[in-house]
């Protein structure tokens, strides 16, 4: 049976316009979604997603009203609890969204 490396917290280290993908995240692409729950299962992560939408007003309306990509300002809101790690902050068709990640706690 193949042993499956769980992907593992790492500096989050953000490029020139605010963004972010762990290096061990695959490049998932649109139409990816059951690919990318098969891996979360896998890696037995919960994901959670914070969106530059539910930033304070002067962080969202500088995003959209400058019509630049850079979003390198925008500090997304860790979720409650404990063991949340940044997956990746990527621009979607809304704007820019966080993933944050933590293992799944056993029942």
């Amino acid at each position: 049976m193949e042993t499956i490396k769980l992907i593992q917290p790492v500096p989050v280290v953000r490029d020139e316009n605010g963004m972010f993908w762990h290096p061990e995240l695959p490049p998932f692409d649109e139409g990816d979604e059951e690919k990318c729950k098969k891996w979360l299962a896998e890696q037995h992560l919960v994901v959670k997603m914070t969106s530059i939408e539910d930033a304070p007003d002067e962080i969202s309306e500088r995003y959209f009203d400058s019509h630049d990509p850079d979003c390198s300002y925008w500090d997304p809101d860790k979720p409650e609890g404990e063991g949340w790690f940044c997956l990746s902050i990527h621009d979607t068709d809304d704007g820019p969204v966080c993933w944050w990640a933590r293992r799944e706690v056993a029942p």
